[in-house]
């Protein structure tokens, strides 16, 4: 008997466990194990998440769902399985919670679902001035600002006449 396919099977073997080995057999095998090389469009987008959703509500929710600027916050979300009783909206400090409750029995037993969300609201923003909407199973949380943000004029400021001075002096 030969030992030479024992050998040629350890040294197969080794060149699957050591790394270097591998890189050299396929290159392009690294490449594969990348995320940015994977899908470089979703890359970007979790890699610049954080600055440009910076809404400031917390947590994980798409821009479908909040939507902001100066005056107003609004939050929509779809209940359309649940009836207005089954739903409930409140506020605890600056925490708006959306919670919907339902239970159906059925033949061979209940069914029951559940869901809630928790936002939280940024500043200048009280829970007293939050609405809720309820149209076509979708829901419509309004929070309003304290007070609107006053007007001002800005003035500008010309840079190019006093550079112009100082070059003919």
């Amino acid at each position: 008997m030969s030992l030479v396919p024992y050998w040629l099977r350890h040294l197969r073997n080794l060149a699957y466990r050591d790394p270097v080995t591998r890189v050299f057999e396929d290159p392009f095998a690294v490449f594969a194990k990348d995320p940015f090389f994977r899908d470089p469009i979703k890359y970007f987008k979790q890699v610049t998440a954080p600055f440009e959703h910076d809404h400031g509500i917390e947590g994980i929710y798409s821009d479908s769902e909040v939507k902001v600027d100066g005056k107003k916050v609004e939050v929509h979300l779809d209940v359309q399985n649940f009836t207005p009783d089954q739903i409930q909206v409140k506020t605890v400090g600056n925490e708006i919670t959306v919670e919907g409750k339902k239970e159906l029995k059925r033949e061979d037993g209940w069914t029951r679902s559940h869901f809630e969300r928790r936002f939280l609201l940024p500043e200048g923003f009280p829970p007293e001035r939050v609405e809720c909407h309820l149209d076509k199973g979708k829901l419509k949380l309004v929070a309003f600002r304290a007070e609107p943000l006053p007007e001002r004029k800005i003035p500008i400021q010309d840079k190019s006449g006093s550079d112009s001075a100082n070059e003919k002096s």
